[in-house]
Order: structure tokens, then sequence, then C-alpha cells
């Protein structure tokens, strides 16, 4: 690096930006940072938008938004239901990706695969516990709406959240008595170990992931599971969609960006050993899942949208793996 200087930052100490300072040319590069995890200089810009970048370290390939929102207007993203029913999700510019078109019409699929891991989860347990299937409990980091509480619940665990939607909350509220903590991770507290932990789709949106998963590590129970979803930013899909892929143009919400190299890495400086790792896919309504592809061609998804016959087809339910997420399993070391 010469004599250039190196500005350490960490992930406590972001930079930011508006969204309103779109076309802003003096938003900072980032070639003199380095990685907020490893510490390496001189990251690489990976992808680059109009007020932002994602870049990647040349090391343990972490991937992170820079500059990043500023907290309030996370604040924004997250505070209404407006996340959880974007109906300007394919709106032209690509401005408004974040959150979903309609969370709460995904519901019946999504908790068709959240059972499927709810399960095999409760069975290592039961197997490693010499059978026993009492007093298990759950704790969902980011619990969005409740529905992976539910399906948890139904399979016998005693569950509990931590949300950072004052609007989702009062939804869960609504429907179930789970006990919902508001804020983030880093400012609730619990007087309990929890048997399973996880965070689903979350992680990327955190301001400080090490000091997270260090909590979490400090609560899970002896012979706990931590079980956590995100995207692989390293996949070969993942490469090859580049930043026309959906995740990487959520600049409003995504701020870190891991592969499964950088996911273990950080979960084993954590304290938590790895146990399993593989790409997941996710079952969609085929009409749904056609509207999706406008985000990468708006006239390509309305011709196949168009070409579908019977129309009846476009209710139809299908499971669809790109290679772009990933689930990890791990234990306390």
């Amino acid at each position: 690096m010469g004599n250039v200087p190196v500005e350490l930052i960490d992930f406590k100490t972001p930079v930011c930006y508006k969204h309103s300072d779109v076309g802003n040319q003096n938003i900072p590069s980032g070639r003199n940072l380095a990685c907020p995890f490893c510490r390496t200089p001189g990251p690489l810009p990976r992808y680059r938008f109009e007020n932002c970048s994602i870049l990647a370290c040349k090391n343990c390939d972490l991937m992170w938004l820079h500059p990043r929102p500023e907290k309030d207007q996370l604040y924004d993203v997250y505070g209404t239901m407006g996340y959880y029913l974007n109906t300007d999700f394919y709106q032209k510019d690509g401005s408004k990706i974040y959150g979903y078109v309609d969370y709460l019409a995904e519901r019946i699929n999504k908790q068709y695969r959240y059972r499927k891991i709810v399960t095999d989860v409760k069975k290592l347990l039961v197997r490693d516990r010499g059978g026993s299937r009492s007093g298990m409990s759950w704790l969902d980091v980011g619990c969005g709406l409740g529905f992976l509480l539910d399906v948890a619940f139904d399979e016998g665990f005693r569950v509990s959240g931590v949300e950072f939607s004052r609007a989702a909350i009062e939804y869960i509220h609504s429907k179930y008595t789970f006990p919902i903590q508001y804020g983030l991770l880093s400012e609730v507290s619990f007087s309990e170990t929890f048997d399973v932990i996880s965070l689903f789709d979350v992680v990327e949106h955190v301001i400080d992931p090490v000091s997270d998963l260090k909590k979490l590590r400090a609560i899970i129970a002896p012979g706990g599971y931590l079980v956590l979803q995100t995207m692989d930013s390293r996949s070969i899909m993942s490469r090859l969609l580049g930043k026309k892929l959906e995740d990487f143009r959520r600049t409003r919400e995504h701020l870190y960006f891991f592969s499964k190299r950088s996911v273990k890495a950080i979960l084993e400086h954590c304290g938590w050993e790895v146990c399993e790792m593989k790409l997941i896919g996710q079952t969609f309504q085929l009409g749904a899942l056609i509207d999706r592809l406008a985000v990468y061609s708006r006239p390509l998804s309305r011709l196949i949208k168009f070409m579908i016959f019977p129309r009846w087809l476009l209710e139809a339910n299908l499971y669809v793996n790109p290679g772009t997420k990933m689930m990890v399993l791990a234990k306390p070391k």
C-alpha cells in the first residue's frame, strides 16, 4: 500500500450514505479500506451501483456494501408492513427491490419448507439427547411474521423470537402468544439458553455479524444447533448473474454477502463448528416465480407469462434451486 493511509474500519464503524445521493460522485471508492473481518487492506470493488459498491476481500471472500445506508434509513425499510407487502418491488428503476412482494401469500410454501428443516433438526436433537423430546427450545432471530415459530411450536418446541420491526411484532401478537423481543440482537438480553437458534435470511442484514454470532454462541445450550440461511455470494449461479442477482441489488437492506468459505471462517472465529453446508431452494407459485423474472428481464417475464396455457398453471407450485442460497448447520465448539 506504500504511503497510502488504510482506514481500518470494522463492523461497528460503518461508512453511510443517503439513498437520495444517487449519482453522488463524492461517495468513497473503498480502495483505502480494509476487510472488516480479516483486516486485509485494499478490497476490490466487485459490483458498482449508482450510489454504492459491493466490495470483496482478496483474502477471506467476505463481501460488503460500501457505503451502507444510514441507520434511520434501515428503520424506514423494515419499520412498516410495507416491507412484507411491497407492491412496488418490480418498479422499473429497481429502487424498490427490498422486502417481499406479498409475504403472506408465500406462507404455505414457506412453512412447507420450514417443516422439513424443523423436523430434521428435531431428529438430531432427539438423537443427541438419547431419545428425549421434552423441554426443547427454539429462538428465531429476525422472526418476521412468525411463520417459522408457528412450525417449530407445532413440532413441540418452546419458541421465542427477536424482531426489529414493530409492525411484524404487532402481526405476531394478533395471531400468536409467542414471546417476541423488539430490537436489534445487540439490544436485547436473555435469561436462558436455547437448543436451537435460527437466522433465516438475517445475517446479511445485521450491522455487526461477528458480535451477534458471538452473542448467540453464549446462549446456545450444550449440544444445541445454529441454523443459518443466507445467500452464497460465490456460488456458480451468483457469479454468473453478478450484479443482476436480486440479492446483490437489495442495497437498501443487504449489508454483507457471504460465501461458504467466509461464513465458515466467521462462524469458527465466533466459537461455532460447522456441521453441514448445502445449497437450498424454495417453492414458488409459478405465476409469482415468472413475475420475479422481471427483476432480470421485464420483457421476458411478460412473454413467458403470456405464453402459459392453461392459465390455471400459474397457480401451480414449483420447487426451484438456482444455487444462490445456502443453509449452514453449526454446533458450539
